[in-house]
């Protein structure tokens, strides 16, 4: 019983498919449109906790807790990427749409509100606060110097600062950004497989289990009815929370933007 619910939590680790996304829309049908989908994925969450305590008493419900929370971590970390990398990928346009603009003979200012105008999200916050910095002839907003308003301010000042081309300045830093995107999307295509070998890796121990509950040796009663097996559960699960975690700060520090 605990390996079938451990083997459902590793199911969610496994690389998306057709098959999920097909799932995921079915889903998206059925729930209601003014609920969010994350209220239903925490009332998952909520009822498989709910129902591995109730059948491996609190040590499976701790345990189901610890893999959730890590999955959950795990897939939070993927998204934040994804969003960095489309934000990294639509201030490369609004800096391509700013250079043309400039080319074409128009005032810095204005290329840069017009960029703002066909740009989104992030990219166009950046295109508008140095434009309006400008402006007023006033400070540049602070900002990381690896961040999108960083690399853009730096280049405004550079270009003003010493009589440069800031068409020229820009193209570079677009240059710049679109590469580091399409080095970081390689890394993680890349970091596919050692991902997927972690994943299985780290729930080899449920396949254990199975395989001794085949043999008669009943483990699943052991970790369910006994006080030592809920201890064991309960860190079988920390450990293999804490190799997820490890493997994903590892893969992480590799895809940088």
């Amino acid at each position: 019983m605990v390996s079938a619910l451990l083997g459902l939590t590793a199911l969610l680790c496994w690389p998306a498919t057709r098959a999920s996304a097909r799932l995921a829309g079915l889903v998206g049908r059925i729930c209601p449109r003014g609920l969010p989908r994350r209220w239903w994925r925490t009332a998952l969450g909520g009822l498989a906790l709910v129902v591995s305590t109730m059948l491996a008493w609190p040590g499976g419900g701790l345990a189901a807790a610890l893999l959730g929370y890590a999955v959950r971590c795990d897939r939070r970390e993927r998204e934040v990427m994804r969003a960095r990398l489309a934000e990294a990928d639509g201030f490369a346009e609004a800096l391509r749409a700013m250079v043309t603009e400039l080319r074409a003979g128009a005032h810095p200012i204005a290329a840069a509100e017009s960029a703002a105008g066909e740009a989104t999200g992030e990219a166009a916050r950046a295109m508008r606060a140095v434009a309006a910095a400008a402006r007023l002839d006033g400070p540049f907003p602070e900002s990381p110097a690896d961040g999108l308003l960083g690399r853009l301010t730096g280049a405004w000042t550079l270009a003003q600062r010493h009589g440069l081309p800031m068409a020229e300045v820009l193209d570079a830093v677009r240059r710049d950004v679109e590469l580091s995107v399409r080095l970081a999307r390689q890394a993680d295509s890349k970091l596919a497989g050692p991902r997927s070998s972690a994943s299985v890796l780290a729930f080899l121990p449920c396949l254990g289990i199975a395989l001794g509950q085949a043999m008669g040796a009943d483990p699943a009663r052991v970790l369910t009815a006994t006080a030592p097996g809920q201890v064991l559960l309960v860190l079988g699960a920390g450990f293999i929370a804490a190799g997820l975690a490890w493997s994903s700060r590892l893969t992480r520090r590799v895809v940088t933007v």
